[in-house]
């Protein structure tokens, strides 16, 4: 399955999300990628929109290579096989951490621009989005922070996913998706269109959802 772009992508999501039409739901994205997508399910859910934020912590050696994830409040996940097998210190991932949090609180300002305090999360239902789930490391995060809160309930919704990770995941949340291929390599394989979401486009989104 291939999507045109991230919108018509949310857009195929929100319908396979009706079962949580009606309750008390807010969307979370995670950026920038996520929020068109988010954008899109918000509005059919007629739920507010906002930002969750996690990244990935890199390993010492390939910054690409995740070892886990840390979210925007200090939360660490680890994938401790490769803490092992690399022999990758704690005080390494302690560095990291603290410079991605102080980055993710300064973004997080930068985009929330207008939309007053964190909204409370404390029984409602959370649906979790991103553009496409790769690792599952980010997500893993954002949903083990969120539920600290005391959500009602927690869901991940995301155009694809790999299929080798979707018992995984589906163990840590309730799980919405539209692919989940085998031979999946990239998030950005299926859309034609994947060009960056600027932060400019990520405000205009957020306040376009929750003025409607």
């Amino acid at each position: 399955m291939k999507f045109r772009n991230r919108r018509e992508a949310g857009r195929m999501l929100a319908q396979q999300l009706g079962a949580y039409k009606g309750q008390d739901v807010i969307v979370l994205a995670i950026p920038m990628g996520g929020v068109p997508v988010a954008y899109e399910i918000a509005l059919e859910m007629r739920a507010p929109l906002d930002v969750v934020m996690a990244k990935k912590i890199g390993a010492p050696f390939n910054p690409e290579f995740a070892i886990g994830a840390v979210t925007w409040n200090g939360a660490v996940l680890l994938d401790e096989d490769s803490m092992e097998k690399w022999k990758i210190p704690n005080e390494y991932v302690g560095e990291v951490s603290r410079k991605l949090v102080r980055d993710m609180k300064e973004q997080l300002d930068t985009l929330r621009v207008g939309l007053g305090d964190f909204p409370k999360l404390y029984g409602r239902t959370v649906i979790i989005v991103d553009d496409g789930i790769a690792t599952g490391n980010t997500m893993i995060a954002a949903v083990e922070a969120i539920r600290d809160q005391g959500p009602a309930d927690v869901v991940i919704a995301t155009p694809v996913i790999p299929k080798e990770l979707v018992t995984d995941m589906e163990l840590v949340a309730p799980l919405v998706f539209l692919d989940a291929p085998e031979d999946f390599e990239a998030v950005g394989q299926y859309y034609e269109e994947f060009e960056m979401t600027s932060e400019d486009a990520v405000r205009g989104l957020m306040l376009l959802a929750n003025s409607a």
